[in-house]
């Protein structure tokens, strides 16, 4: 049977109108899985948290709030471990990995970023008085050549991500019947097997011949007899170090000892930066001067010939990777500063940049090879006088803390908070590992005698930060 030619066409055109119509469709569900993908926000592991209620049961804050608003029994004075102690800590693991790992699985996310048949295989406590608890977990990887999740330091089995997090929550009571977890730490196994035993080794020490910088370790040194010795085993022996005394980077007003920062010492990594001076037999250039095996060999680096050097920096990172900061140039405002790095184990330095102002610098603390911070003294002015790198010194970006309410002031005082709180400090980690950063009153101290601070907290190496109170620094707090 032949078909008509205007029935062949009427089917064409219809085949092409629905063609159109299936390309408009795609297109039109394209682009709004576009869009709904870019609404999405995925947490990391230390800015998810989790409100739920005195049975463990995950709720929504607000929701909660106002349903006990009129509820008499909350008692304020109790504490977050008294009125959740029914949870335990571990379930509260439980609930925590669930809920973060849940982003993954999210209609619209992108294929590199989701996971599928998530499978928790294990929540054990560890350290029940520090909330502490060991989560092991697997998740099959929808793309399996994705590198999104490499920070997990998990181990990729035949297409599923295994992962083992050591993981200590805090309890944010907020006195409703709910509370919100979150993470103080992560570690993996293995570095919280380290972290216990340098705590053990620490509660054994008791040497009084370290400096205050490694007061709590079996390294340090002493200068005695105008040379310069470092110390493995908690004063038992000594090395000398192959520096002239007249070389080292010394204070000024604080008796025979290094500056602080210009050394580390470490059983796997010892360096001194000495030199940065012009003196009566000659000029001596910025020099590091390390070890990688316990003082056994030195080996001598010339890092620039800078020549009036007021602060110097050293640091590494394992086995190869380092930076050093140096500070010359000063004057009674200004101070320029170099940044340098080593990929080889301090053979080789690299001049990667310069500080991101030309104030004195207070202060440098690097975390890794690629986070670090700069801290400056404070000019009247200044909205901050702290900055953060997070590719190893290359760029910088301002840190600016939010302005909260002033406690312990009268309200026509006339006091606010960025008249009272302007300097910060260098940051600084806590017992609970969160970087911590007090911002003290300055010079100028017009509130409480100067001894009260601001302090704020990251759990992000730096890139957000949360204001947690007013401290009185004399207190031991």
């Amino acid at each position: 049977m032949k078909l008509d030619k205007k029935v062949v066409n009427a089917l064409a055109q219809v085949g092409l109108a629905l063609a159109v119509v299936i390309a408009v469709v795609i297109a039109s569900y394209a682009n709004y899985a576009d869009k709904m993908q870019s609404k999405i926000q995925l947490k990391s592991r230390y800015t998810f948290t989790v409100c739920i209620d005195e049975s463990g049961n995950v709720v929504d804050r607000q929701d909660a709030a106002s349903s006990d608003e009129d509820d008499d029994s909350v008692t304020v004075g109790s504490s977050a471990t008294e009125q959740f102690t029914g949870v335990g800590i571990g379930k509260i693991g439980d609930v925590w990995i669930k809920e973060y790992l849940a982003q993954y699985t999210q209609r619209f996310l992108s294929a590199t970023k989701s996971l599928r048949q998530i499978q928790i295989d294990e929540t054990s406590v560890l350290d029940e008085a520090n909330n502490t608890v060991l989560i092991g977990f697997s998740a099959k990887l929808l793309d399996s050549t994705t590198e999104y999740f490499s920070s997990w330091e998990g181990i990729l089995d035949e297409g599923r991500l295994r992962c083992e997090w050591v993981v200590r929550f805090d309890i944010d009571n907020h006195y409703d019947g709910t509370a919100t977890i979150y993470v103080d730490s992560m570690l993996t196994p293995e570095d919280y097997g380290i972290y216990q035993y340098n705590e053990s080794m620490k509660e054994n020490n008791s040497s009084g011949d370290q400096t205050e910088e490694n007061k709590d370790s079996l390294t340090g040194y002493t200068i005695k007899d105008s040379t310069l010795y470092i110390t493995y085993d908690g004063g038992e022996t000594y090395t000398a170090v192959p520096v002239a005394y007249d070389n080292l980077f010394i204070n000024d007003d604080e008796g025979v000892s290094l500056k602080a920062g210009s050394y580390m010492i470490s059983t796997t990594k010892t360096a001194v930066l000495y030199g940065g001076k012009s003196e009566e037999n000659g000029d001596v250039p910025v020099t590091l001067l390390y070890t990688d095996n316990m003082g056994e060999d030195w080996i001598t680096c010339e890092i620039d010939r800078i020549y009036n050097a007021d602060y110097m920096y050293v640091e590494f990172f394992g086995e190869n990777l380092g930076v050093i900061v140096v500070g010359y140039d000063k004057t009674e405002m200004y101070e320029s500063s170099r940044i340098y790095s080593t990929t080889d184990g301090g053979v080789t330095w690299n001049n990667v940049g310069t500080g991101p102002t030309t104030g004195i610098i207070k202060g440098v603390k690097f975390i890794d090879e690629n986070n670090g911070f700069v801290c400056y003294k404070y000019a009247d002015g200044m909205d901050s006088n702290i900055y953060l790198t997070r590719d190893g010194g290359k760029t910088f970006s301002k840190i600016i803390f939010e302005a909260q309410k002033l406690e312990g002031v009268s309200s026509d005082s006339g006091l606010t908070w960025n008249h009272v709180f302007k300097e910060a400090q260098i940051p600084s980690y806590n017992s609970k590992g969160a970087l911590i950063i007090n911002i003290s009153q300055g010079e100028n101290a017009i509130f409480n005698n100067g001894s009260t601070v601001a302090r704020y907290q990251s759990h992000d190496k730096g890139r957000t930060w949360e204001y947690i109170g007013q401290y009185e620094m004399n207190s031991g707090t």
